[in-house]
């Protein structure tokens, strides 16, 4: 686990290089490398790198890496947990190597398969790897894109350059690198809560799709996918026969290859089913001393603090509970917003990154339970899709959004998360429906509020699209999959673990679990009111009963309370204030408006003033 920068261009000054590296340090606290390596004519490759050691601790595991034979080079970010059977298969094909690092693993399994081996790779990973005797360069990242990796590309006379690197700010040190933000990216935050990919805020600085790479040679770029998500192959997964028990192979596997490190490993532990199913999962599995990290606020009666606890007791594990006073965490967000490179608009984000700096104190890794939700369909918007969703492309459920749907979402303000799922019910378009579940405004209340150039589109659509004929349960748990996850979810985790300098590892996110979750049928996800049905029934004999009953409650974070308090002196200081970034964009009237409802009880806002006010503290730090 790592981070990386460079670029393939004409410029090769060493001390920027490593000015780019050490803009990525707490990624990689370890150690550092770099390279400057000439590709042809006036072109070179530089490869810069922060180690974070996790395999390999010695020497043998620094990068640059280069090959025996030293015709490849590669510095990557990341993990790959079945690397000592790929070595295996390597060797029996004739490969050579000198270390014990997974790293190595990558530029043999280049050599032998090519492009071919980036599916091979089970884990996490973004790379950059040269090969000097095609004078090449290849990036790529991992399927699921739980590791990130930005570009920036640019035109010249000489054909194309790219700056590339874990984060933003680290692109930002290169001199063709500008911080110009996007406008349209920021129409589209102000929706979906964060910027669907491969668009970030900054003009010209794009991510690396998940499963994709790119080839730069002899001046130009080549740019492919070498994986589709499973809900979005058309062809389908044969059914399992044993359902519970193929789960449970699959599942086990990716725990204990998550195992794989020279250093401690603990696990995050909640009150909810993910969390304790990889702790249950690693008592069966025989690891002792196991470490877990709980966290909550202090005077919380939804506290997880009390049932984590309880669960830890079941296990006999190591357990650190990390209690936070309830004032706001708001001191943080400068800092993780320029690690990040755009808005924390998840406030649960903050915990992560404390209780990622408590586990540090102890261990380098830790498992999270991540993805679960959306591999397997454990959020109500997916119980309500499965069983509505079906009558959203015809006109019966719309005519009822416009009747009962309309008037249900403004009578359950008793039960917010009932007029969530009205409201989104009564959209027949999907984009619109997404925003709804999760998002802030609308497409609708956004234009009320903005006051910025008329942007380019209404919204941005999500990239990628599920299978033709998907049931709209696939068709949600694909978008979860494509976009939700990979540029909001696993950006945080990965941004707020690393912002502490530890790893973190999600087996429910195992490329062999996902294409398992994709063969069941549907009523082994979803089964009456029932989610994640197959997850609790193989589980179950692992688990105390507390676990599998207690309702879903995800981390409570105090935001509504906050900006009724110590946030709402903030709020107007900041957005209101006549050097207001946002406020360029966005109509003060408008922005005080949402204040004042939500601080007089007329409205819950607590979702989109957190957005907005994220908002302005990234963009004070960037532009």
């Amino acid at each position: 686990m790592c981070g990386i920068a460079g670029w393939i261009g004409p410029i090769a000054k060493m001390d920027l290089l490593r000015e780019m590296t050490d803009a990525v340090a707490h990624r990689g606290p370890d150690g550092d490398g770099h390279a400057v390596l000439r590709l042809d004519g006036n072109t070179q490759a530089a490869l810069g790198h922060r180690r974070l050691s996790i395999i390999d601790l010695s020497s043998g595991g620094a990068q640059p890496m280069y090959s025996h034979d030293r015709r490849f080079a590669i510095v990557y970010n990341g993990e790959i947990y079945n690397y000592i059977e790929l070595r295996d298969e390597l060797r029996s094909l004739g490969a050579i190597f000198k270390s014990q690092s997974d790293t190595e693993i990558i530029l043999e399994a280049w050599r032998f398969w090519g492009e071919d081996c980036l599916k091979r790779l089970r884990g996490m990973f973004a790379f950059a790897l040269f090969d000097e005797s095609e004078r090449k360069v290849v990036l790529a990242r991992d399927q699921f894109g739980k590791k990130p990796l930005f570009i920036a590309q640019r035109e010249t006379a000489h054909g194309t350059s790219l700056v590339f690197g874990s984060e933003i700010q680290a692109l930002l040190k290169h001199p063709d690198v500008e911080a110009r933000l996007d406008l349209d990216s920021l129409h589209d935050y102000l929706c979906w809560r964060y910027v669907p990919g491969p668009a970030t805020f900054f003009q010209g600085i794009r991510k690396l799709v998940p499963g994709g790479f790119l080839v730069w040679k002899n001046g130009r770029v080549e740019e492919k996918r070498y994986w589709l998500p499973p809900e979005e192959s058309p062809e389908r997964l044969p059914e399992p026969r044993e359902p519970v028990a193929e789960f449970l192979e699959v599942f086990d596997e990716a725990v204990k290859l998550r195992l794989r490190a020279d250093v401690p490993v603990g696990a995050f532990l909640s009150s909810g089913l993910d969390s304790a199913s990889i702790v249950a999962t690693l008592a069966h599995l025989g690891v002792s001393g196991i470490r877990t990290y709980s966290i909550g606020f202090r005077g919380d009666p939804a506290s997880e603090l009390p049932a984590a606890g309880e669960t830890a007791k079941y296990f006999g594990t190591s357990h650190t509970p990390l209690e936070l006073e309830s004032g706001d965490l708001s001191a943080h967000l400068p800092t993780l917003s320029r690690h990040r490179g755009a808005p924390v608009a998840e406030a649960a984000d903050l915990p992560i990154y404390l209780l990622s700096a408590e586990a540090r104190r102890s261990v380098k890794v830790v498992l999270s339970g991540e993805g679960s939700d959306e591999m397997f369909a454990g959020y109500p918007k997916h119980l309500i899709e499965a069983h509505l969703g079906r009558f959203a492309p015809s006109g019966l459920l719309s005519l009822l959004g416009r009747t009962v749907l309309g008037a249900a979402s403004f009578t359950t303000k008793a039960n917010p998360r009932l007029a969530i799922a009205a409201r989104a019910m009564s959209e027949r378009d999907f984009d619109s429906r997404m925003i709804r579940w999760f998002g802030a405004l609308t497409p609708v209340e956004r234009q009320k509020i903005w006051r910025g150039p008329v942007a380019s589109r209404a919204l941005r659509p999500i990239p990628f699209q599920a299978a033709p004929g998907a049931s709209p349960l696939r068709q949600v748990l694909h978008y979860d999959q494509t976009s939700w996850l990979p540029d909001n979810l696993l950006e945080r985790m990965d941004t707020m673990t690393m912002a502490a300098s530890v790893e973190a590892r999600t087996p429910f996110m195992d490329v062999k679990l996902a294409e398992f979750a994709s063969s069941l049928p549907e009523h082994w996800r979803i089964r009456g009111k029932v989610t994640k049905r197959i997850v609790r029934e193989a589980l179950s004999p692992r688990l105390p009963a507390a676990v599998l009953t207690r309702k879903k409650i995800g981390f409570r974070m105090p935001v509504a309370e906050w900006f009724r308090g110590s946030l709402k002196e903030q709020y107007r200081e900041r957005l209101l204030a006549g050097d207001s970034v946002a406020a360029n964009y966005l109509d003060r009237g408008m922005l005080g408006s949402l204040l004042n409802e939500h601080v007089e009880g007329r409205a819950n806002h607590e979702k989109t003033l957190w957005s907005l006010f994220t908002l302005e503290t990234f963009l004070r730090e960037f532009f």
